[in-house]
């Protein structure tokens, strides 16, 4: 008896103890094949790799839980998947992913899925308030990178057709590309729309793969220089990824009746390939000095780094599969929007300098006919109600062709010099006055009487009858004639100013010869 009962209670504690282990592993996927028969222990929350092969694949799942839970696994690769319940079909929740929604209690159902190539989905069960918080969590992750991205899109766009930045477009239509693409691969769409648009999306997302290499491929050779620095090389990196778009869109149109494991092979490393080079350029320009190189080849490391275990190490971290190229993608467009804003930056810096250069005379520093007309359109701005007078003073050199000839063309800039610069100190800092060329000088103010303009325009006539500059050792003057021609409103054409004021200063001249004045 004593006996009896001892292999009772061994018994018994034998079958809590699997009970107990079969509740802890809660469900299990079984698959029978000719070779023998396969089993899958899906513990909660953690992802389990299942390979599936081309065509149909029939699995058991047993499953003894304490709540109800979840069943998901990855939507590309699928034609067609189903869970028979056996009385019923089993209801799937609205989700990125493909998910089952699994009933309290024990029993068995049939998951039957149809693959269009041989691959190894994630599977995984959660219980129910898992899932929802994990998918909560997901959605976040997400919705962020997708507002980021449709920001730096936005911007790039915008600031790109401003500043007629071809990087900047390039970058933007790149952003666009790998939004789509993301937004395309978590399945986040069917959240909104039903199932019915899975071939839609299946289509859509392959050909998001191509555009976004290909997108990538020319932006970096826009802004790494390979195409002046690395002409052979460029042509590689965009062979490459034409053959990858090209490859995509045959995966797209022909899934049914091309090798598509091939095409997916050339894609993936083909992928890799085009990062591996543009990386390699971008520590070779980095190298060079070529500035914001550096920052191109950070952001490529990451990348490069992800797609070891998007492409090779399918199998070691499902996690990083599943998270470390989005993350990375994200880091990457942050960098990148860092190295475009400095070189955004630079060209602009670069460009206003351009731009005050092209005003300037170079040999007096003031400006020149093509500043003076720019500074024109200021004056009159600031004046909208038309109540100032309007004053152009002429000046020119007087006898400066002697000077030149006598003493050479070095002392006759040095007087146009010392001309420009009596004209600066007794001119307002908001007049308008410049060089025109050769020894002509022009000057043009406003005023609300005028006893004002003629007061400046004898303050200008004494400043100019004596200019003195050394030369060497000894001091040397020049002396210049100083028209002026008063408007009630200012013209629009600098030409109209430059010829009533050029006719005052001629008559200024003459009386100056003729010791009239």
């Amino acid at each position: 008896m004593q006996r009896i009962l001892q292999i009772t209670l061994l018994l018994l504690l034998a079958g809590t103890f699997s009970a107990k282990v079969f509740a802890d592993a809660g469900c299990q996927l079984t698959r029978n094949l000719a070779t023998g028969i396969e089993h899958w222990q899906l513990q909660s929350g953690k992802n389990t790799l299942v390979p599936l092969y081309k065509g149909q694949n029939a699995f058991l799942l047993q499953c003894d839980l304490a709540k109800d839970g979840v069943l998901t696994f990855q939507r590309p690769g699928l034609i067609s998947h189903q869970l028979d319940l056996g009385s019923e079909v089993g209801l799937t929740i609205t989700a990125g992913q493909i998910a089952y929604a699994l009933p309290q209690g024990l029993f068995k159902a049939t998951l039957k899925l149809e693959a269009e190539h041989a691959y190894t989905p994630r599977f995984k069960w959660q219980y129910q308030q898992d899932f929802l918080t994990a998918s909560q969590q997901h959605s976040l992750i997400m919705g962020g990178f997708y507002g980021l991205g449709f920001t730096l899109m936005l911007l790039s766009f915008v600031v790109g057709w401003r500043i007629k930045a071809p990087a900047l477009k390039l970058y933007g239509f790149y952003i666009a590309c790998l939004t789509a693409f993301l937004v395309l691969q978590e399945g986040q769409l069917f959240i909104f729309f039903s199932e019915d648009i899975a071939e839609l999306h299946k289509f859509a997302y392959i050909l998001s793969i191509g555009f976004t290499v290909l997108s990538a491929s020319w932006f970096f050779s826009n802004f790494l220089y390979i195409k002046q620095d690395f002409p052979y090389l460029n042509y590689a990196v965009i062979g490459f990824s034409l053959l990858v778009c090209g490859c995509a869109i045959l995966r797209a149109l022909f899934a049914e009746s091309l090798p598509l494991f091939w095409l997916g092979a050339i894609m993936g490393y083909g992928t890799l390939l085009i990062v591996t080079m543009v990386f390699i350029v971008s520590l070779v320009q980095a190298y060079r000095g070529t500035r914001e190189a550096g920052l191109i080849c950070i952001a490529l490391s990451i990348v490069l780094f992800s797609l070891l275990f998007r492409v090779v190490l399918l199998n070691y971290s499902p996690f990083i599969q599943r998270y470390g190229f989005v993350f990375a993608l994200a880091i990457e467009s942050i960098i990148l929007a860092l190295a475009l804003a400095q070189r955004v930056s630079r060209i602009t810096q670069e460009k206003d300098i351009a731009e005050q250069a092209a005003n300037l005379d170079p040999l007096c520093g003031i400006a020149n006919r093509r500043g003076l007309n720019s500074k024109l359109a200021t004056l009159a701005a600031s004046d909208p109600d038309d109540q100032m007078l309007y004053a152009a003073f002429y000046i020119d050199a007087d006898d400066f062709k002697s000077i030149n000839d006598n003493y050479g063309h070095n002392v006759g800039d040095m007087a146009l010099q010392q001309i420009a610069a009596c004209l600066t100190k007794n001119m307002r800092q908001h007049d308008v006055y410049g060089r025109l060329g050769g020894d002509e000088f022009i000057a043009i103010a406003s005023f609300k009487h005028i006893a004002e303009v003629y007061k400046k325009h004898t303050e200008l006539k004494q400043a100019m009858s004596c200019v003195t500059f050394n030369l060497g050792n000894t001091e040397r003057t020049v002396s210049a004639s100083v028209g002026c021609a008063i408007f009630e409103s200012l013209p629009d054409d600098l030409d109209d100013i430059i010829s009533a004021s050029d006719r005052s200063m001629y008559v200024e001249k003459n009386n100056r010869k003729l010791g009239m004045v």
